[in-house]
């Protein structure tokens, strides 16, 4: 797994302390939703994940409807494949939907959006099962992977990235049961 640390890319503290949660039912998969430049997923573009990790984190600590701790999510994946520490394991996530669906499962979110960057590369859907198995291994994940859409009303995580978690969130390649 090409992890990143919160120390790596440069994570703000939480602003209020984090919940502990010892396992879950498993993990929810999201998409930001908002126009990603197609160009954010050639090579030599992976030097901006690291801001738009950040700039995620930012949004969430200053938007003040939700009132978010930190991050809402528990992990980021880029286009690239690498898999960026968010809350990371056994924090409750803020990014599900509601307090009951927080506790019950993590959130991992792709760096792909509504518009531009739609369709997953192979090495981000690398990363997200490399997520899902660091939460899993580290973090006490059951085996459920679900989209945001799952829980709530809303198109996340984006048509293609659903098709993906509704076909048992494989591995590139991987045409067997992950």
């Amino acid at each position: 797994m090409k992890f990143v640390t919160r120390a790596k890319w440069g994570a703000k503290p939480p602003r209020h302390p984090l919940v502990h949660i010892d396992s879950t039912k498993g993990v929810t998969v999201h998409y930001e939703g908002v126009t990603i430049p197609k160009s954010l997923a050639e090579p030599e573009n992976h030097t901006q994940c690291d801001d738009r990790v950040r700039a995620i984190q930012h949004d969430h600590l200053t938007e003040t409807k939700e009132d978010y701790s930190d991050i809402a999510y528990n992990a980021v994946v880029c286009p690239h494949g690498f898999v960026y520490e968010g809350r990371g394991a056994h924090k409750k996530t803020g990014a599900n939907g509601n307090q009951e669906l927080n506790k019950a499962r993590y959130a991992v979110m792709a760096m792909l959006g509504d518009k531009g960057l739609k369709e997953p590369t192979d090495a981000m859907l690398e990363g997200l099962r490399d997520a899902i198995e660091w939460l899993r291994h580290d973090g006490g994940a059951g085996k459920e992977i679900n989209g945001h859409r799952d829980g709530v009303a809303t198109d996340c995580p984006g048509d293609p990235l659903y098709t993906w978690v509704k076909n048992g969130a494989p591995r590139p390649g991987d045409h067997g049961t992950p």
